[in-house]
């Protein structure tokens, strides 16, 4: 990276977040919300814009966080003009310094508004583009360089991007998430845990936290659950996540896969929780059964808990987990070999407390959110201070 830091970062710097969505926390609004709470703010304070809003934004506002609700409509639509008018007196008013853009719209947005109002804007990748739309991919190759930064979760969305076409690459910076290790040392009795939920003390448990979306593999992780249930029928099967209501993938559908599979009694849905780390303390196996993936916090929560893994060899899963060290990858929409990955851990709990051990060590080393909010800081401050900052490694 271009060494700017002889010019003058005097004062605070407001930056305005635009994102498509901020109402549950999932991806992009966890990685939004650690920065508005962890960033220095003596150097910087974040607003954010959206277009989706929900609890998650009126919590922020709650903690004195400014969170602005914009209308949905596209960029050239009587909406999408009324939210251009209503960002530039925003960017104008509040003297905003930075605009950051998650999503696709919110990129758009981004864009026009750095041009009007001459304030830098950077794109925040989180995904291998599977979302895309055509018009999308077709705006990327002509506007992507205008951007002055690009930040990617992994430098496997970095390769995807630049290889389509959308992206310089000098201007796109990989920046891994951070989880907070320290909300991961769980000390809690696991026995009374099990008991909690209803699973008896004895009982191994495998378990997978997405939401309920084909991207993320669950059929996969049900039929996964089939094959080790026949080799052993006490081991639970926990799904964590709310039902989106995608087609295909509802909790009913999935419930109907779990019943032609005989494996109901097995296999429990659990739905939205807000004691992710209590449940993921009582797993033996934690596993992630996406078809693509950016980088998954659910891998860094289950390594700061020191689980083993069990992941799919997609986007930038085999970046944070190293197989046969901290944990192990198999091929996506493979359920076999799912099973037999898990169950390999499951008879052998020397080899899960090996990969558990090396799994939380891996974290503490490259994935904490203080170095997570240190790179972001930096990347943030250098493009404030000099538009022609050139990509290196963070």
């Amino acid at each position: 990276m271009k060494n700017c830091l002889t010019m003058s970062f005097n004062g605070r710097k407001k930056i305005l977040f635009i994102t498509d969505i901020f109402s549950t926390m999932a991806g992009s609004e966890r990685n939004i919300t650690q920065l508005m709470t962890n960033i220095d703010r003596k150097r910087f304070q974040i607003m954010v814009a959206c277009f989706i809003s929900g609890k998650l934004a009126q919590d922020m506002r709650d903690q004195g966080f400014s969170v602005f609700d914009l209308q949905s409509g596209g960029i050239y639509t009587i909406r999408g003009i009324k939210n251009l008018a209503f960002l530039r007196k925003l960017i104008h008013k509040e003297k905003i310094s930075l605009i950051v853009s998650y999503h696709e719209s919110s990129d758009f947005y981004g864009l026009v508004l750095s041009n009007i109002c001459r304030v830098p804007v950077i794109s925040s990748r989180r995904d291998m583009g599977y979302k895309a739309k055509f018009h999308h991919r077709i705006a990327y190759r002509f506007c992507g360089r205008f951007f002055d930064a690009v930040i990617t979760v992994c430098h496997a969305v970095k390769n995807e991007v630049i290889d389509r076409g959308w992206f310089s690459v000098n201007k796109v910076f990989p920046i891994y998430n951070g989880v907070n290790i320290r909300e991961f040392d769980n000390k809690q009795n696991i026995e009374l845990l099990k008991k909690k939920n209803g699973i008896e003390t004895k009982q191994p448990v495998v378990g997978v936290i997405a939401g309920l979306r084909k991207i993320k593999g669950i059929k996969y992780f049900i039929e996964a659950a089939s094959v080790i249930s026949k080799r052993n029928p006490e081991v639970v099967f926990l799904i964590i996540g709310p039902d989106l209501r995608e087609p295909g993938c509802t909790k009913e559908e999935l419930e109907l896969v779990a019943r032609n599979l005989n494996v109901s009694n097995n296999v429990h849905f659990i739905g939205r929780r807000d004691d992710v780390a209590d449940l993921i303390s009582i797993f033996d196996v934690a596993v992630v059964s996406s078809l693509s993936e950016g980088f998954s916090n659910v891998i860094l929560e289950y390594m700061a808990s020191s689980k083993s893994v069990v992941a799919t060899n997609v986007g930038g899963n085999p970046e944070a987990v190293v197989d046969g060290e901290t944990g192990l990858l198999v091929p996506p929409g493979d359920s076999l070999s799912l099973a037999d990955a898990i169950w390999s851990i499951l008879i052998n709990k020397d080899m899960g407390i090996r990969l558990g051990i090396a799994g939380r060590e891996r974290v503490e080393e490259k994935f904490s959110l203080e170095k997570m909010i240190i790179n972001y800081e930096h990347l943030f401050e250098q493009v404030i201070l000099d538009k022609n900052v050139i990509s290196t490694e963070l």
